[in-house]
This record gives C-alpha cells, structure tokens and sequence, in this order.
C-alpha cells in the first residue's frame, strides 16, 4: 500500500473511532424532557447512610430528567445515602421509590431506583469497627468521606467508633418522620447512642457549620467557634469519635439535603 493511502486509511479509522466514543458517551448521558414529564414528585426527603452497590438501571437527576450513567459502568462504586424520594409513574399508574446516592469520595451522585440498589456486603465485611485513634486509622476502611476523616482528625487521640458514626450521620440527615423529631436534642443523642448499642458514661454533641467544607482550617474555624477550639479538642484524647459533614454547595440542587445547609457538622464523643 502506498504511504499516502496508509496515511489516508489511519486517519479514517481515527476519525472513526472519535466518533464512535462520542456517540456511545451522549448515548449514556443524555436529557429527556418526556421522562421528566412522566413522573410527579411526591415527597422528598433525607435519611440515613448505607453502603450500597447497582450493577443495573441507571443513575438521574432528581426528578429524572438527565440520565447520568447507566449503572453497569460504575460496577465497583459503592455508593452512600442521604435522601430518599417518591415518584409517581403517570403511565404506570403506580409509585417508585428512588434513592440519592454518592460515592465516597463524593465525585459522583445521582438518583437511583431502590430496586436496583443492592448493600455492599463486601464492603461491609472490610469496614473498620475496632478501636483505632483518628490519627492511626486507614479511612478508605471506614464509610466516612474525605472530608469527615479531616473533621474527626481535629481530635488528636481520640479513637474511631463505627457505631457512633452511623448514629452522628443519622441525626445530621435524619428524616422528618414525627418519631424522630427530638433527634437533635441531648435525649434524642442518648436514644440513638443506645439504639446503636454505644456504651458510654458521658457524652458531648457538637453542632457547628464551616465555610468550607473540604478544608480543615475552615472546619477547625467553625469547631472553634462552637466553643471547641485547638486546646479544647485536645481534652478529648481516649473518647471515642464518630461525625458526620454535610459537602458545599456545588449548584446542584440534588447535593443539598433538606433541613441541612453546606458546611453543617455534627460530632458525638463519647467516654466509656
């Protein structure tokens, strides 16, 4: 073959090539006002943290109208909780339960039908609940996010607790149910402490708001500025730590929790 037909028959098959891969990345991600049409919102609302996995269906925006990313190329992300949504299906004639996930590290989120979402057992059986200081442990074995290893890190020689976690992380994105209405309150800290089955002779709740979120000086700043500053956070050396950091506010409706602002913390100690 001559060079320049070799040159010519490359760039074709280049060309092609381009092409295609553009095709398949709109053909995954793509706006329907039709879907959004479809539906009708019931209600809307925050719940708790679970580690979950879908290796089907789809991830939207809330409401459905962008199609994010079909769910079996993200495999491997296990995706958490923090709100919850009902949606009538106007042709179906029926509700759907859908379930805003993301991931840990919070690069990815979106809105997933709950029956594609299965719990990430294997991330489970490798998830640290032993007794190990914030300044020791491995946080990629925890289910907190980036940004609350560098909040509960403010408290050198405290020790993480997976259970005061999940009890923190419940109270800041609770539901609204009449139940749980007094969560915020110092009985309702104890009642979720002992539905956790968190054994303790004392305890501190600590409820603050940084500015920046992802940075440790504005979450030290805002710690400080709720009475816990450097010196103070040091008193707490040896109690066992759990809090959970709602993300900033990046102009995407579906990162904002109902009943939470950017930057809102909240922090159980407590000393057995």
């Amino acid at each position: 073959m001559k060079p320049i037909m070799q040159g010519f028959l490359i760039l074709a098959v280049a060309i092609g090539a381009w092409v295609g891969g553009k095709h398949q990345a709109f053909a995954n991600s793509q706006y329907s006002a039709a879907r959004s049409r479809s539906v009708r919102l019931v209600w809307r609302r925050s719940m708790g943290r679970h580690a979950l996995v879908a290796t089907q269906g789809a991830r939207y925006s809330r409401h459905l109208g962008v199609r994010y990313s079909n769910n079996d190329v993200t495999l491997n992300v296990v995706w958490y909780t923090d709100a919850h949504e009902k949606l009538y299906e106007k042709d179906k004639h029926k509700n759907a339960i859908y379930y805003h996930v993301k991931s840990a590290d919070g690069t990815l989120s979106g809105w997933i039908w709950r029956g594609y979402l299965k719990s990430a057992t294997k991330h489970s059986a490798s998830t640290t609940t032993g007794p190990v200081t914030v300044d020791n442990l491995d946080w990629t074995k925890t289910r907190a996010s980036k940004r609350e290893a560098q909040m509960m890190r403010l408290f050198p020689g405290a020790t993480y607790d997976a259970s005061v976690f999940q009890a923190a992380d419940t109270i800041l994105t609770i539901d609204d149910a009449p139940d749980v209405a007094d969560a915020m309150t110092e009985m309702g800290t104890q009642k979720f402490l002992d539905f956790y089955k968190v054994s303790y002779r004392q305890f501190k709740r600590i409820n603050f708001v940084a500015k920046d979120p992802d940075s440790a000086t504005s979450i030290a700043q805002g710690l400080s500025a709720a009475g816990y500053s450097q010196t103070a956070r040091k008193q707490f050396a040896g109690w066992h730590i759990g809090g959970s950091l709602i993300g900033p506010d990046d102009g995407n409706d579906d990162n904002i929790l109902e009943g939470t602002v950017p930057g809102e913390g909240y922090l159980i100690l407590v000393k057995k």
